[in-house]
């Protein structure tokens, strides 16, 4: 048995309480606990697994450099396991300063600050950035994507769902002018949203078939929260914003849903210009990182189905004449839930005021959205972003967390009945919207 185990309580996350691995029975404590020592186990069994290939592509320098990554992984998948304090990150660059000074705030207000006793959100998020320091500081790795394989076959996987998804949003674009405009936005916003459930993070690197994520009325019954009129409204709405910001999650088939849905929004004339987040690093396996989401465009252009090549092709002349826009920003892998965005990255909470409407996708982007905290699960999604309010908001989840807000009187305790990790699989949507925060906040 780790040390882990002796420091942490044998409850439920109490009420209103950050998330947090201290409390075992929650998934903050199975993510800690079994899911992060997976990952990292998978990286290393990738990276050996593939170290030919990789000296291949960087270099004969780089299996040394290899070779000391290997090394220092397994240093840290121990760290994890027996609840070691968080080291600080080496280097001057802003993001790295934030979470050395959050490292240091928490060890001044709680304690030693170690993997199972802080905030999750710190916990998961400082994995991730400590394994990238790792190649970073490398010679020749430093631009290595050590997830790039799992995402390439996450993607491959999904070529027959991309396909027929195509044929069906070059259909409405061919036909915009007679169509009708509210249902054929409403249904791709169902289809990106259950787009959101191809995510490695959560299936921990293992790439399955997507499933049947295109019978979106035989999906309705699991959609808890759904908000897609107001969206609509917020979408058609003539006011002098003209951007849509959208804030990505997953590569693969959920990008692409994205992109679709983008699509759509441009062929209608809902804005004028179109700005999607990406993450500056390779982050929670699947995350799209710019050269991702350039990849994806590649890949629908070069392919051998007319439909998503027609896609592939508009697309990135929508990249060209500047109408779609893609943006890095260091916060995205910070930390900090998005109330301390204003401290943090001004400049990007700034940008978003500009928006219509920001979208915000998945299960990560949701716990940062509310605060990782146990909210009550009829908390208003207004109350629970804790006066985080740059424009309209709206966000696009599948459930694989312990946290939600904004549900009916009884709708998280019929779950539970049916299922007891109904907050961990993704198997239940939402799609909410947010436009004024409450007047106390």
């Amino acid at each position: 048995m780790c040390e882990c185990t002796d420091m942490s309580l044998d409850m439920k996350t109490p009420r209103n309480i950050y998330l947090s691995a201290f409390y075992k029975r929650s998934f903050a404590y199975h993510t800690v606990k079994n899911r992060m020592p997976v990952i990292i186990t998978q990286l290393l069994d990738t990276l050996t697994r593939n170290k030919d290939s990789i000296v291949a592509e960087f270099g004969e320098n780089s299996r040394e450099d290899l070779k000391q990554v290997i090394g220092e992984l397994s240093k840290f998948k121990y760290e994890v396991q027996t609840n070691k304090p968080l080291t600080k990150l080496v280097g001057e660059e802003t993001d790295v300063r934030i979470y050395n000074d959050y490292i240091a705030k928490q060890a001044s207000e709680e304690g030693e600050t170690t993997h199972f006793n802080t905030i999750w959100l710190l916990a998961e998020c400082y994995m991730y950035k400590r394994i990238k320091e790792m190649f970073t500081l490398t010679a020749t790795l430093k631009d290595f994507d050590y997830f790039k394989s799992s995402k390439t076959e996450q993607y491959n996987q999904s070529i027959h769902l991309m396909d027929n998804l195509s044929q069906l949003v070059v259909d409405i674009i061919d036909n915009h002018e007679t169509c009708d405009r509210k249902q054929a936005i409403l249904k791709m916003l169902k289809l990106n949203l259950w787009g959101n459930k191809c995510d490695l993070s959560i299936s921990l690197g293992k790439v399955e078939g997507p499933g049947q994520l295109h019978d979106i009325k035989a999906l309705d019954q699991f959609i808890l929260a759904d908000d897609s009129e107001k969206i609509y409204q917020a979408l058609i709405t003539n006011d002098n914003n003209n951007i849509i910001d959208i804030v990505l999650d997953n590569s693969g088939y959920e990008v692409f849903t994205d992109l679709c849905l983008m699509d759509i929004l441009t062929t209608f004339s809902l804005a004028k210009k179109i700005r999607f987040h990406v993450k500056a690093i390779p982050w929670f396996i699947s995350d799209v990182m710019e050269k991702d989401f350039l990849w994806t465009l590649q890949q629908s252009k070069d392919c051998k189905n007319s439909y998503r090549q027609q896609l592939g092709s508009r697309w990135t002349e929508y990249l060209a004449n500047g109408q779609w826009q893609v943006m890095v920003h260091h916060f995205w892998t910070c930390p900090y839930e998005f109330k301390f965005m204003s401290q943090f990255a001004p400049d990007l909470y700034e940008l978003l005021t500009e928006s219509k409407l920001v979208i915000f996708k998945g299960d990560l982007n949701y716990r940062k959205l509310f605060g990782e905290k146990n909210w009550d699960p009829t908390l208003s999604p207004e109350e629970a972003l804790q006066g985080f309010l740059p424009a309209k908001l709206c966000t696009l989840r599948t459930i694989k967390a312990d946290i939600v807000v904004g549900l009916k009187p009884g709708q998280a305790e019929i779950c539970h009945k049916t299922d007891e990790k109904w907050m961990e699989k993704g198997d239940y949507g939402l799609i909410q919207f947010m436009s004024k925060l409450p007047k106390n906040v």
